[in-house]
Order: structure tokens, then sequence, then C-alpha cells
């Protein structure tokens, strides 16, 4: 294992029985076939951590699966370790930010094609993953952008979405900005690409668990908070702010209630920083209030 280096390195295809079948060479096979590295960010995911790797394993398309534990506190490293050599696992025993995460997975990586999921997703499928990834397989993309959907209502925070997929000479350029990133991972890459080269489509029914779910709602809004200011830090670096945008941003975390969030984000005069804070996290905190509501209404 590597703690702030690397562990392990397992390359594995699924056969008609289903059981791994580990495959000696990485690099060799159709000429058309490309191959490709699935990257699990993973922080505090030990309910969901396990099924996530377990279904990338197990895919087809998948040549090899990095699992980066960024200084997880609860039982994720444990659960990790018990997959051996059929991952490769870094580990670091500090928290880094999941841009510095997906980094160091994208370092390691061998495949042509690096492609991140997010480890508290509750339902992924083969079919979530061959809809992720056939648009760059067929070489007329650069990046896909896979965001969870029920029906036909796609999710408020599309843009933002972790399920991505990417050729990694693409990548390999940027990475000591992405690297520092941290929440703003997302809004960086997103930034890399035209919309041309770029592809949006809805994983139907994907479905990953939101931090209220995971953390009691003051915690859970606490951390989306921190997390926006690091978004807004992005946006802020790529586009360039007035002073007075950067005072508001660092407010943002010592808010107490929606209305004063609301009240903060009307302040800030760059149009694009506002929309995309009206967008996700207003739009965020409502719904974990309703969510909370509900809950408490129950009991």
């Amino acid at each position: 294992m590597e703690n702030d280096n690397h562990v392990s390195t397992g390359l594995y295809q699924t056969s008609n029985s289903n059981k791994p079948i580990k495959r000696n060479d990485f690099g060799q096979g159709s000429k058309t076939q490309k191959t490709i590295s699935a990257i699990v960010p993973v922080y505090n995911e030990d309910k969901t951590v396990a099924k996530v790797v377990e279904t990338l394993l197990n895919n087809p398309l998948i040549n090899e699966v990095i699992c980066v534990n960024d200084g997880s506190t609860d039982k994720s490293l444990t659960i990790l370790k018990r997959f051996g050599a059929k991952i490769q696992l870094i580990n670091f025993n500090k928290n880094k930010g999941k841009s510095y995460a997906l980094v160091a997975g994208i370092k390691k990586a061998k495949g042509e094609v690096v492609a991140f999921f997010d480890a508290d997703l509750t339902n992924l499928s083969d079919e979530h993953i061959k809809t992720l990834l056939d648009p760059i397989l067929d070489g007329k993309i650069k990046a896909v952008l896979g965001y969870p959907s029920v029906g036909r209502i796609a999710e408020p925070f599309s843009d933002l979405t972790g399920e991505r997929a990417y050729y990694k000479k693409d990548l390999v350029p940027h990475l000591e900005k992405m690297r520092i990133t941290k929440f703003g991972v997302e809004i960086f890459l997103n930034g890399l690409f035209t919309e041309k080269e770029t592809k949006k489509l809805a994983l139907k029914q994907l479905r990953g668990l939101y931090k209220y779910e995971k953390h009691n709602l003051t915690n859970a809004i606490r951390e989306y908070l921190s997390e926006a200011v690091e978004i807004a830090q992005e946006i802020g670096r790529r586009e360039g702010l007035l002073p007075r945008d950067y005072q508001i941003i660092s407010q943002i975390p010592k808010v107490t209630n929606l209305n004063e969030l609301r009240a903060k984000i009307k302040t800030i005069s760059d149009k694009h920083l506002k929309q995309v804070l009206e967008k996700y996290v207003s739009r965020y905190m409502e719904v974990a209030q309703h969510w909370w509501n509900n809950l408490t209404d129950t009991l």
C-alpha cells in the first residue's frame, strides 16, 4: 500500500461466469479498443464504496480500478484493503481534497481513458458505465459528463457531476493547476474543453447519497458551504473577481440560514458566480431543509 504513495495493482476483466480474470497484457489487444482506468476518490464512504468498486471490477470495459483514500476516518480504508491486488490503492493519511486525489489517480493510471466515479453512488450499474464511456470510446468527444437523472428530470447539479471520462493525454498538461482546485475541480475541468468537445448525458436512475443523508444537517450544510467557497474561488481564478466579491465569498461559510445566504449571493457583482451559487448552493440548501423537515415530521 502507498501511504501518500502507491499500493497494489490488479488488472481484471469479466468472463461469462462473472468471475474476474486477470489480464496479462494491459497495453495490448484490439487496436481499436481503448484501455480505461476507473478512478474513485474516497473520503468517508464506508457505506457505499465496496459496491462501487465491485461494480467497476466486474465491468468488461474497465481495465483497472484505482481507489484513492483521501484521509478517511471511517472504515473506508479497511474496506478498500480487502480488495487486495484487484485494485490499485493510493492512501493519504490526511485529507488533501478531491482534486489532489483525482490527480494522484490520473498519474498512476495506465489507461488511455480515465473515468471518474464518486464513491457514494448507491446503484452504479454496467448500463451507467457503458452510457458514460460510449461517447469517448467513439473518439469524437474529449470530455463526457454523466449526471444522475430520474426520468427526464435532469439533476440541477449536472455541471458539477463527479461521473466523467477524459483522455489521459488531454489532462496531463493541466495536472499541477488541477491539483490545487479542491472541490472546484469540476469547474476547472469544465473550462478545459469547448462545448463541441464535451457531451453531457443523463445516467438514468443513478443515485448518490447527499451529504445530509450521510451527516447531520448542520454538518452537511457546513461542508457544502465550504465546498461552495472552493468552487467560487476556482471561478475567481479563471475569470478574475473584484476584491469585494472575494470578501463576500469568504463570508459564506459563516451564514446561519437560507435567507442570509440568499442575501449574500445577491450582493455579488460577478454574474457567472452569482448564477452558480444561486443554482447550486441555494437549491441544495432548499432540498436539504425540505428533507430535514419531512424527516422530523415523521418522528
